[in-house]
């Protein structure tokens, strides 16, 4: 079995010697790393004759750890080898363990023949080295005590740290945010609180810091004790480089945009105060101009800072670090399509709201009645309206249904004379109406909260089967409370009647009556009718009857 492997490691020389006479690559493929001990030495990225890249990378990492099992050759030799196709045969002692072709070269990535040979020399070398470590009991019994040493040393450094932490703090609050504290609370009222904060997120900041480097200290240490590990150690180093090196780079490229956002964000707030500055004004009547309406104006001040700031945002979108990735656009879809399929009913109550506040149908502080719903307006936004009723209850009513009903508002023509109300009473037919329009009128004079001008008006708006409907229109100063005035009105309604022995009652038909229920002439202005001037107390007797 010895005897095959044998033979079979030297055709595999033959053929790769004899590939240096006329080497063919063939097309490129996958490239396919040499690795042996996690330490990569070479890359191929085209095959050669029969041999694919991975047939390369095979019988490459074959030669080498045979090599380094079965001989102690230490020479490494580059050989430049005169081909078609230029390459370099690489030999480890007295035999070639793998050739590097020109096609095998990175040019996009900046690499030549000549760095890729010597950085697989270097490799080599580093790799020889290690073998010989791992041969030495001696190195990796002392790799092992440096090991246990710098791991028992880390935790000793995270249980002093830990502890140093409890002391900051505790110690932190004692001599730092109490003193900063009552200094503060004399001059800007800062809490003791907020500075307990601050001070906790700067110390675990700090502490978080340290034991992160501690730990990067520790694993690369322990990781460059071992041959097999000590690959990693380099490629971690060479990680948190490259990162940072990414992180820079990403923050000097972006530095120019977010100089730009913060210019437009720096131009729309001020923007935004200005038109504050100046709206404010108007609504405080210090500021008048014809094309804004102080009621409006609040209303006016806030969708135009909304403007503002929605064209800051569509401003600042393609200086954003990463507006141009594939995922911020996506980002950037998905929130539009939810905000297009949520917002139908939002845009709905939206747009209501506007229609009440530029229409002037509802202003603040007007006593109106929506539907049921009777009170004094306390807010108008831009989704909803709040009432405030006679229960002490708050009302909200959604602007899109506001706007489909009725509103009563009674506080928007008061000045001008009052608010306009009516009680109604039915009386029959055997009362005289003077006398009933007379008492009326009395219950009306002696309301509190009902104007005198304009004048109580009594109306007949009615003469109905059985009785006449009376309706007493008055004047109310105060709509806020109409209730209590006309539960007020109602009650002395109730004691003028009685008081000059009318019933308040509304007959109907059962049977004829024994007598017609007729008032005579003599009795048309009973109390507390007067009768009026020029006319006579007793009018004039009905003309006889042509059947008498």
């Amino acid at each position: 079995m010895l005897v095959l492997r044998r033979l079979l490691l030297i055709c595999l020389c033959c053929l790769s010697l004899f590939s240096y006479a006329e080497p063919t690559p063939v097309p490129a493929s996958e490239p396919h790393a040499v690795t042996i001990n996690n330490r990569t030495l070479v890359q191929f990225r085209v095959g050669l004759l029969n041999y694919s890249v991975e047939d390369r990378a095979q019988a490459a990492e074959l030669r080498i750890r045979r090599i380094l099992e079965h001989s102690n050759a230490q020479q490494i030799t580059l050989t430049p080898v005169q081909t078609p196709d230029a390459g370099i045969s690489v030999a480890l002692g007295k035999e070639q363990v793998f050739l590097i072709l020109q096609q095998d070269i990175d040019t996009l990535a900046g690499e030549t023949l000549d760095s890729v040979a010597a950085q697989a020399q270097q490799q080599l070398e580093q790799l020889l080295r290690e073998q010989r470590e791992l041969r030495d009991p001696e190195q990796l019994l002392r790799a092992a005590v440096y090991t246990v040493v710098a791991t028992l040393l880390f935790a000793g450094t995270l249980w002093l740290l830990s502890r140093a932490r409890v002391i900051l703090l505790k110690n932190g609050r004692r001599y730092i945010t109490r003193p900063l504290a009552r200094l503060a609370r004399q001059t800007t009222g800062v809490q003791i609180s907020l500075l307990n904060r601050i001070l906790r997120w700067l110390i675990n900041l700090t502490t978080s810091l340290i034991g992160l480097s501690l730990t990067y200290t520790w694993l690369t240490f322990v990781f460059s004790q071992f041959p097999f590990t000590r690959v990693w150690s380099e490629q971690l180093n060479q990680a948190i480089l490259q990162f940072l090196g990414k992180v820079a780079s990403g923050v000097l490229s972006a530095l120019p945009g977010l100089l730009v956002v913060i210019f437009i964000i720096v131009c729309a707030r001020y923007t935004a105060r200005f038109l504050r500055f100046v709206f404010g004004r108007i609504e405080r009547g210090e500021l008048n101009l014809s094309w804004f309406d102080r009621e409006t104006a609040s209303t006016t001040r806030k969708i135009m800072t909304f403007l503002v700031w929605l064209l800051a945002i569509a401003m600042c979108y393609p200086y954003l670090p990463g507006a141009d990735t594939e995922a911020f656009k996506g980002l950037s879809v998905m929130v539009g399509l939810m905000v297009s399929l949520g917002a139908s009913s939002v845009v709905g109550q939206f747009a209501s709201g506007l229609i009440l506040i530029y229409a002037k149908s509802l202003k603040q502080g007007e006593y109106v009645q929506i539907g049921d719903t009777e009170g004094t307006v306390i807010h108008i936004g831009l989704f909803a309206t709040k009432i405030h009723t006679n229960l002490r209850e708050e009302v909200s009513i959604p602007n899109s249904v506001l706007v489909g009903q009725s509103v009563k508002n009674f506080s928007r023509l008061a000045a001008g004379g009052g608010v306009i109300t009516q009680v109604g009473v039915t009386i029959g037919y055997d009362t005289p109406w003077r006398q009933v329009e007379a008492m009326l009128i009395e219950a009306a004079q002696q309301t509190k909260g009902v104007r005198n001008n304009p004048r109580p008006v009594v109306y007949q708006t009615a003469l109905s089967d059985y009785y006449v409907e009376y309706f007493l229109r008055i004047a109310v100063d105060e709509p806020r409370r109409r209730l209590e005035i006309m539960s007020d009105l109602h009650a002395k309604i109730q004691d003028v009647f009685n008081t000059y022995g009318v019933q308040i009652m509304s007959p109907h038909y059962i049977a004829d009556p024994e007598q017609e229920i007729v008032i005579a002439p003599a009795n048309w202005y009973p109390a507390p009718a007067q009768v009026p001037t020029g006319a006579k107390a007793t009018p004039p007797s009905a003309p006889p009857d042509n059947g008498q």
